[in-house]
């Protein structure tokens, strides 16, 4: 029988584990203190499997992901994308989708859209988002949206005042 081919840590997957690291260290949290923290909210990970999270031989799941940002106290999208990336820099989600860093940010965080003028997507997006989040990120998709065919179009008076 041929052995099952693992699919590799894409950039996501790196950023991750460098950032748990990267946070862990800089807390001078020890792997056995942060294994009793994730087990004290029921969400144990083994000494083992955070050393090998760090080293990029085990993925982390989505309920891994929120226990770990919980207990480092950081927000999530700390753990997703490199802090050192300027939010114009590029940043791969997918193997073929490539945004920048900002709009990753924004896309994890739930206040924003991967770059797009396409009203089908934002509409398709905003009927699964719960209501009370669905105005203000409309809100900034239209911004977005106007500031960058601004841009595109030369006209003046489309440009951020930030």
């Amino acid at each position: 029988m041929a052995e099952k081919q693992k699919t590799p840590i894409g950039p996501v997957g790196n950023a991750l584990m460098h950032n748990i690291k990267r946070i862990r260290e800089g807390q001078r949290l020890t792997f056995v203190k942060l294994s009793e923290e994730l087990t004290e909210i029921g969400r144990p990970i083994p000494v083992l499997g955070l050393r090998r999270i760090e080293r990029g031989e085990r993925r982390v799941d989505a309920e891994e992901l929120l226990a770990l940002a919980y207990v480092l106290g950081v927000q999530p999208v700390d753990l997703l994308v490199p802090p050192e990336l300027d939010d114009e820099a590029s940043y791969s989600i997918a193997p073929t989708v490539h945004v920048t860093a900002g709009a990753a940010r924004d896309w994890i965080s739930g206040v924003g859209f991967l770059p797009s003028t396409d009203v089908a997507d934002m509409a398709r997006a905003l009927q699964w988002m719960p209501k009370s989040r669905q105005s203000l990120v409309a809100t900034r998709w239209v911004q977005q949206t106007n500031q960058a065919l601004g841009k595109e179009q030369g006209m003046p008076g489309w440009e951020s005042d930030g």
